[in-house]
C-alpha cells in the first residue's frame, strides 16, 4: 500500500524568531535527525511586523523574514535536510495580514486608493455608511480619541525615505493623491525643490502600476533632504486647522483603540484590531498571495503546508480546491481545524488532515480519572454557583463579546441582510439585529459550511435548532427569528438563493469567531475546574473519553485521517503537555486537593487585598492561582526568581482575557497590582503555602510523569503522525502560548541523547524516573527517541497498520492495543489513572489474538516476553513504567 502523496513520519515544531533562527535550527538537524524527526514542521517564515515573536503578523507573504534568515538559508537547508532524508511543513496563514505600516499592499490601498490593484485585497467596508467612514479605511490604533490625540500633537506630518507621511506613535502611513494638489496650494515659497518633487508625484501616484512598478517610480522621484522639508513640515504641523484638512484627504481615518468594538469597516481576524482580514475566496487574491509560497514548493524546499485557522475562511472548501489545484496531489496540506466533540473532517475536503487538537483532547481525556474529575467539578459547581451552568454561561460570555468587542462587525451583517434584500426595507432593524445575535449565539461549536443551494439536511437541522434555542432564549425575538429561519427556505428563486447563501457564509464564519471569542478566548479563562480541559478541541464540562471511547476514536482515525498530526503541545496550548497531565493527576486526589485548598484559602486569607470591600484576588482567581502553581512548579520545588515571574506573567495574560476584573483594552491596575502582590507573597521561600505545595507535588510526582509517559507513548504509536513541539522531548511545566517565547536548551539534549545512541553503550532506560531525580525528564527523551527509531523502521506499521485494542484482566487499568500491518506487528502497553489509587501500576496480562507472535522484546528495556496459552505476561513496572514490544522472530529494531 503506497501514499500518492508525502507523508512525515514524525515532525517536529520550530517557532521561528529572531532567537531562533535558520541558523539556529541548521545547528540542531542532526540532534533531531538521531531523535527520529522526519520533518520540520515550521511556524510562518515570511516578512512580519517588526519584534515579531511568532511569525502570524506577516507584512509581505512574498519575502522571507530577515530577522530569520533568508531565501539562500533557506535552500541551504533544504540541501542539509534531504542529505538527512528529512522534509518541511510550512505553516501559511490566508485569513489575515498584519494592520501594519510595513505591510507595503495595505499601504499601496491606503496610498494610490482605486488606482491600486490592493484595494480589494483587504476585506474592508470602503461603502460604509458612517460619514466618517465612507472611503476611508478606520485605523483604531490612537489611546485617546482624535481630538485628544491631535492636542497631544500625537499625529505629525512627517518625513521619511520615501518623503511624507502622517505618523501616529511609531508607524508613518502613506498620503493619499489628493494630497499632494493640496501641499502643493499651501506650500510656502521658496521651496521649489520640495515644490517640483510634490509635482512629479501628483503626476504619477495616480497611474495604475504594479506596485513594484510605483515602487520602483518612488525611488526614481527621490525627494529632497528632510532640511528642505522643514518650512513646509512646520507649517502644517503647527495649524491644527492645516493638519485636520490634510487628515481629511486620505483614505483612512485615525480613531481611539476602543472604538473598533463598536463601529468598524474592516473584518478583523479575532477581533483583533492590528489582524486585517483578506478576500481570500477571491482567486486574484489567492493566486497573488500564495505565488512566492508555491515557488518554495516547486523548488523542493517545501513539501507539505499546515493551513492556519482553517474556520476563519469565508469558504474553506473553495480555499482547499484552489489549494489542492495549485499544489497538486503530492503536496501534504492539514489544517489547523478545531474538531468539535465527535466532529470530523468535511469529506469533501480535499487535506490530508487536521494539526490534532482532537488527538491532544481525547488522550487527555483518557488520562483523567472520571470518578475524581466529576468530585472536582462539584466542588467548584457548589462553591461558584454563578460559574455552574456551563451551557448558560458559555452563552453569556459570547453574548458579552458580541456586545462589548464585536458590536460593530454585528452592524454589518445587520446591514449585510438589507444589502442583499432579504428582508424588507421597512423591517425593523434593532429588532433584526437581536435576534441575528441570539441566533449566533446560539450557533454550535462545530462550524457549519454552507456551500451550495439547497443546503444539507445536516446543516438545515443545526441551523433550524440554533433558531428554536434562540426562541427560547429570548421569546420577544421570535417573529424576527423566524424571519431569520425563512434565510434557508428552499422555495427562493434563483437571485435570493444566491444572496441568502452569500449572507449564510458570512454569518457562520463570523459564528466561529464569535465561538473562538467567546469561548475558547474568554470562558477558558473564567471556568477554573480543572484547567488542564480548558483546551482547544477540549471542553471543561464534557470531557469523558472512557478506555473503550478511546479504542473507538482510534480505529476511526486509522479510517478516516491516518496522516492527522497527534500533537500534544502546540504554539496555542495553555498549558505545557506535563504540566496539563500532572493538574489531570489531580482526578486522583480529589479529596486531598480540596481539603489543601481549603487550608491554602484560610491560610493566605491575610494577603488578599479588599478594594471597595472586595477581595482581590476573588476567590475565583485564587484558585487559578492554585492550580498554576502546581502545574508549573519545576520537578525540583525550587520557586525561583524566574518561577515567579512566570506565574505573574501568566496570570496578568488570564486575568486580561477573562473580562471579569480587567481587559487588555482597559486594565485595572489596582486589582492586577493586588494580586500580583498575593502571588509574589505566597510564593516567597519558606512559606507555609511553598511548603504545603512542595508536599503536594512529591505525591503527585510519580503519577504525574507515569502517564506523562504514557501520554507520550500513546501519541508516537496511535493512528496519526506524532507531533513533537520545541523542547518537549524533555518535562514540558510550562504555562501561557508558547510561541517560542522560551529558548530550549538543546546542548543538553544532544548530550543526554549521545548517551544512548550507540549499541554498545546503550544503558537502557534511564533508572532515575521519577520525584527530584528526574528534573529534566531523561526517560522521556529516551522513549521519544526508542518509538521514533522503531517508527522509522517500521513506517507502514505504523501509518497504515491496523488498530486493535488488546484486553487483560477485568480489574486492570492500562491501556493495551496492537498495531498490525501484513506480518508486522508491535504492542503498547500503559497504566491508566485508575491504577494510582490501588498505589502501584503494575501491568497485567494481556490477552493475543490468535494469529499475534509470541515472542516480544520491549524496545524500552531489552526484556524478552514469552506469550503463554494466549496470554502474554507483562513485567514489573519499577524499571519501566510502559512497554513497547516488537516482535522477536523478525526483530529488525537494534535498540
Amino acid at each position: 500500500m503506497r501514499n500518492e502523496f508525502f507523508t512525515p513520519v514524525a515532525t517536529y515544531r520550530i517557532q521561528f524568531n529572531r532567537d531562533f533562527t535558520f541558523t539556529d535550527l541548521e545547528k540542531q538537524l542532526d540532534y533531531l535527525h538521531q531523535l527520529g524527526i522526519t520533518t520540520i514542521y515550521a511556524s510562518p517564515v515570511f516578512e512580519t511586523a517588526p519584534g515579531s515573536l511568532h511569525g502570524y503578523d506577516i507584512t509581505n507573504p512574498r519575502e522571507i523574514n530577515s530577522a530569520i534568515g533568508s531565501l539562500a538559508h533557506m535552500r541551504q537547508l533544504h540541501v542539509k535536510l534531504r542529505s538527512l532524508g528529512m522534509s518541511w511543513i510550512q505553516d501559511i496563514v490566508p485569513n489575515y495580514m498584519a494592520f501594519h505600516c510595513n505591510n507595503t499592499r495595505l499601504v499601496d490601498a491606503l496610498e494610490r486608493g482605486t488606482a491600486s490593484p490592493y484595494y480589494n485585497y483587504f476585506d474592508i467596508d470602503w461603502h460604509h455608511p458612517d460619514k466618517d467612514l465612507h472611503g476611508k479605511l478606520m485605523m483604531p490604533f490612537l489611546k485617546k480619541n482624535l481630538r485628544e490625540t491631535m492636542a497631544d500633537g500625537g499625529i505629525r506630518l512627517n518625513y521619511n525615505r520615501q518623503g511624507l507621511g502622517l505618523a501616529t506613535g511609531a508607524q508613518t502611513w502613506p498620503l493619499s493623491a489628493q494630497s499632494y494638489k493640496w501641499l502643493l496650494s499651501v506650500l510656502p515659497p521658496g521651496m521649489d525643490p520640495v515644490k517640483e518633487w510634490l509635482a512629479e508625484m501628483k503626476a504619477n501616484v495616480l497611474q495604475r502600476r504594479s506596485l513594484l512598478d510605483w515602487e520602483a517610480m518612488k525611488s526614481m522621484l527621490k525627494p529632497p533632504r528632510k532640511q528642505a522639508f522643514l518650512p513646509l513640515l512646520h507649517l502644517v504641523n503647527n495649524n491644527t486647522p492645516l493638519l485636520y484638512e490634510l487628515l481629511d484627504l486620505q483614505h483612512y481615518t485615525f480613531t481611539a483603540r476602543s472604538e473598533a468594538d463598536f463601529r468598524i469597516n474592516y473584518r478583523r481576524f479575532l477581533g483583533v484590531n492590528e489582524h486585517i482580514a483578506l478576500r481570500m475566496e477571491d482567486k486574484t487574491v489567492f493566486d497573488e498571495y500564495h505565488g512566492f509560497l508555491h515557488r518554495l514548493y516547486q523548488e523542493g524546499i517545501i513539501q507539505g503546508l499546515r493551513i492556519d485557522q482553517i474556520d476563519g475562511l469565508l469558504d474553506p472548501a473553495q480555499y482547499i480546491y484552489h489549494l489542492r489545484e495549485l499544489f497538486g496531489n503530492n503536496c501534504y496540506i492539514i489544517a489547523e481545524k478545531i474538531l468539535a466533540g465527535h466532529e470530523t473532517l468535511p469529506e469533501r475536503w480535499a487535506l490530508q488532515g487536521s494539526t490534532g487538537y482532537d488527538f491532544l483532547a481525547g488522550v487527555s481525556q483518557l488520562l483523567t480519572d472520571e470518578e475524581g474529575m466529576e468530585k472536582l467539578g462539584r466542588f467548584y459547581r457548589a462553591h461558584f454557583p454563578n460559574l455552574s451552568q456551563y451551557p448558560k454561561l458559555a452563552r453569556r460570555k459570547k453574548q458579552l463579546v458580541l456586545e462589548k468587542h464585536m458590536n460593530g462587525e454585528w452592524d454589518n451583517l445587520v446591514r449585510e441582510v438589507f444589502r442583499l434584500k432579504l428582508v424588507l426595507p421597512e423591517t425593523d432593524k434593532g429588532r433584526l439585529k437581536m435576534a441575528m445575535g441570539d441566533f449566533m449565539v446560539c450557533l454550535p461549536a462545530n462550524r457549519i459550511y454552507p456551500e451550495g443551494w439547497p443546503l444539507s439536511l445536516t446543516d438545515t437541522q443545526q441551523l433550524d435548532k440554533a433558531v428554536e434555542e434562540a426562541i427560547l432564549r429570548n421569546p420577544a425575538t421570535g417573529t424576527a427569528l423566524e424571519l431569520i429561519r425563512s434565510f434557508w427556505d428552499t422555495d427562493k428563486k434563483q437571485q435570493q438563493a444566491v444572496a441568502a447563501l452569500t449572507l449564510l457564509k458570512k454569518i457562520t464564519q463570523f459564528a466561529g469567531q464569535l465561538y473562538r471569542e467567546g469561548v475558547e478566548e474568554t470562558l477558558f479563562y473564567v471556568y477554573n475546574a480543572l484547567l488542564s480541559h480548558n483546551e482547544a478541541g477540549d471542553s471543561p464540562v464534557l470531557n469523558k473519553c472512557t478506555l473503550d471511547g478511546f479504542h473507538e476514536r482510534m480505529a476511526v482515525r486509522q479510517y478516516l485521517s491516518p496522516f492527522s498530526l497527534n500533537t500534544t503541545a502546540t504554539h496555542d496550548t495553555r498549558w505545557g503537555e506535563d504540566a496539563r497531565i500532572r493538574l489531570n493527576a489531580l482526578t486522583i486526589i480529589p479529596d486531598i486537593w480540596i481539603q489543601q485548598v481549603q487550608a491554602w484559602h484560610t491560610m493566605n486569607r491575610e494577603h488578599v487585598t479588599l478594594i471597595e470591600e472586595q477581595p482581590a484576588p476573588d476567590l475565583n482567581d485564587e484558585y487559578f492561582i492554585y492550580q498554576a502553581v502546581l502545574a508549573c512548579l519545576p520537578v525540583s520545588a525550587e520557586a525561583d526568581a524566574d518561577f515567579v515571574a512566570h506565574i505573574t506573567a501568566t496570570f496578568l495574560k488570564v486575568v486580561r482575557e477573562a473580562k471579569v476584573h480587567s481587559s487588555w483594552l482597559l486594565p485595572d491596575t489596582a486589582y492586577e497590582l493586588a494580586c500580583l502582590q498575593f502571588i509574589e507573597k505566597i510564593l516567597s521561600p519558606g512559606s507555609a503555602f511553598m511548603e504545603g505545595m512542595h508536599q503536594l507535588a512529591e505525591k503527585l510526582g510519580v503519577h504525574a510523569h507515569i502517564f506523562s509517559l504514557a501520554q507520550t507513548l500513546i501519541k508516537i504509536t496511535a493512528p496519526g503522525i506524532p507531533d513533537i513541539y520545541q523542547g518537549c522531548e524533555l518535562w514540558d511545566f510550562s504555562a501561557g502560548s508558547n510561541d517560542g517565547r522560551h529558548l530550549v536548551n538543546y546542548p543538553l539534549r544532544r548530550k543526554l541523547l549521545a548517551g544512548w545512541q550507540e549499541e554498545d553503550h546503550a544503558p537502557g532506560w534511564p533508572k532515575e524516573h521519577a520525584g527530584a531525580k528526574s528534573a529534566v525528564g531523561r526517560e522521556k527523551l529516551y522513549l521519544v527517541s526508542k518509538a521514533l527509531q522503531l517508527r522509522n523502521a517500521h513506517t507502514s506499521l505504523f501509518i497504515h497498520g491496523e488498530y486493535i485494542p488488546l484486553t487483560a484482566g477485568e480489574r486492570s487499568s492500562q491501556i493495551a492495543y496492537a498495531r498490525k500491518y501484513r506480518q508486522d506487528w508491535c504492542i503498547v502497553v500503559a497504566p491508566l489513572l485508575p491504577a494510582a489509587h490501588l498505589g502501584k501500576h503494575d501491568l497485567a496480562p494481556l490477552t493475543l489474538p490468535a494469529n499475534a507472535p509470541q515472542k516480544w522484546k520491549n524496545v524500552f528495556t531489552g526484556d524478552i516476553l514469552t506469550a503463554q496459552n494466549g496470554q502474554l505476561p507483562l513485567p514489573g513496572t519499577q524499571q519501566c513504567p510502559v512497554a513497547l514490544l516488537f516482535p522477536v522472530a523478525d526483530h529488525k529494531f537494534h535498540r
